[in-house]
């Protein structure tokens, strides 16, 4: 497909449909994760997963920063028909994740206790936490290549790989989540199993790619210096700040949440995150496929088409948000019961409380996801670093830190949705005065 040529709405659809059908097989998959456990591990399982989410969130971030900066400087390499420097640039990238993966992950597991407990596990928590995470560390930087990897076939016209490869990881991820928590009973340490192992299927299906006759992009030489790389990375900045910025949320959140609801109330914020999840992946999923379409059309100088592009991405995320704000309002008890057993009443409680809040996110994330994206693949990337940082970070810290004193509890549940939507307008700003 000719994404500089073909019709807009149909080069939309190709690329956002598997992209977005990805992101949901991933975000099903940890859903199904949150189910299994919640209902066969408990709510300590649930805390557990959220005490280690800044630890994802850190390395989702790195692969992230270097997965889109690298495919968006390769996609308008490609635009402009220099495919010798687009795959010299896919090359170097990919060996700078396994070296920034391994070594990562090799410095977080021999301090994992501490940093547990920094992330504010408690005794109680301590445990299980260690045990989920002490063998997901394994496996996690498989999954940070298998990101880059997936980004650079997407960009080199192969979206529908992409998900395939996503899809098939996701299923493999619920299956032996059955086997092992359900059917053998194995507990949270076969669910940090049946993680890590769905993750080496992501490369499994994608790397063959590169070294078949339908992919330009090629394994070359690294001549020269990586300071393009740090370039590269530099432009997707954002998507590391913004993941690092998640991360510190949620260790704010749980902070907050553990010393006015006790263990509940970490418990009833996984159970937010795996709701705010859902609609934010596709989101995400829509604003992902954007970026090699506008970096590749960019390169070539056609800006009726990215304006087009936005067009229909706006529409699209405002729909989805649409959808989520109906399913939080009408049917929050049904969403709290798919990872809360019957008996545990204060957690779903705290829920509950939160869902009459946290439908107002929805306005506004799916814009604010659009434009930091935007800004990444027109190679602006202070201006999507600071969409990225006000949503994540900024602001919900700045509101988790005074509303509470003027709407009590409601302030916590509160800070989130007032944060997307201060940020929407600070994004629509930066827009206009840029998009000139």
């Amino acid at each position: 497909m000719d994404v500089i040529k073909n019709k807009v709405s149909s080069v939309f659809f190709q690329y956002s449909i598997p992209s977005v059908l990805g992101m949901l097989a991933i975000s099903s998959a940890s859903i199904v994760d949150g189910y299994f456990i919640g209902n066969y591990v408990g709510d300590l399982g649930l805390a557990a997963i959220n005490i280690s989410l800044p630890i994802f969130s850190l390395l989702f971030g790195l692969s992230l920063m270097l997965a889109i900066g690298g495919s968006v400087t390769s996609g308008k390499l490609i635009g402009e028909k220099d495919i010798k420097n687009a795959s010299l640039i896919f090359t170097k990238t990919v060996i700078c994740i396994i070296g920034f993966s391994f070594i990562t992950c090799f410095l977080l597991f021999i301090n994992i206790e501490t940093i547990l407990y920094l992330l504010g596990s408690t005794d109680d928590l301590i445990k299980i936490s260690m045990e989920y995470m002490s063998i997901l560390l394994i496996f996690l930087p498989f999954l940070m290549i298998g990101i880059v990897l997936d980004y650079f076939v997407r960009v080199d016209n192969r979206p529908n790989l992409a998900f395939i490869a996503l899809l098939s990881s996701a299923v493999v991820h619920v299956l032996l989540d059955w086997i092992l928590i359900v059917h053998l009973e194995k507990g949270i340490f076969d669910a940090a199993l049946a993680t890590g192992i769905s993750e080496l299927v992501l490369i499994i299906i994608l790397l063959p790619h590169f070294f078949s006759e339908k992919g330009s992009l090629k394994f070359v030489k690294p001549i020269g210096n990586f300071i393009q790389i740090i370039k590269a990375a530099y432009n997707g900045a954002s998507e590391f700040v913004n993941e690092i910025s998640v991360g510190i949320t949620i260790l704010i959140f749980n902070y907050i949440m553990i010393k006015t609801f006790s263990v509940e109330g970490v418990s009833a914020f996984a159970v937010i995150n795996y709701l705010l999840w859902i609609g934010i992946m596709i989101s995400f999923g829509i604003s992902d496929s954007l970026q090699p379409i506008i970096s590749k059309n960019f390169g070539a100088k056609e800006d009726k088409r990215i304006e087009d592009f936005l067009k229909i991405a706006f529409l699209t995320t405002g729909f989805v948000g649409f959808l989520m704000i109906i399913l939080i309002l009408f049917i929050p008890e049904q969403l709290s019961n798919i990872f809360l057993e019957d008996s545990n009443f204060e957690t779903k409680q705290i829920v509950l409380d939160f869902s009459k809040f946290i439908w107002i996110a929805f306005l506004f994330n799916g814009a604010n996801l659009i434009l930091s994206a935007y800004f990444t693949a027109v190679h602006k990337p202070l201006e999507s670093i600071f969409i990225a940082i006000s949503r994540s970070l900024i602001f919900p810290v700045i509101f988790i830190a005074t509303l509470p004193f003027v709407f009590d509890k409601n302030g916590i549940f509160l800070a989130i949705p007032m944060a997307e939507a201060v940020t929407f307008i600070i994004a629509i700003i930066l827009f206009k005065k840029k998009s000139k």
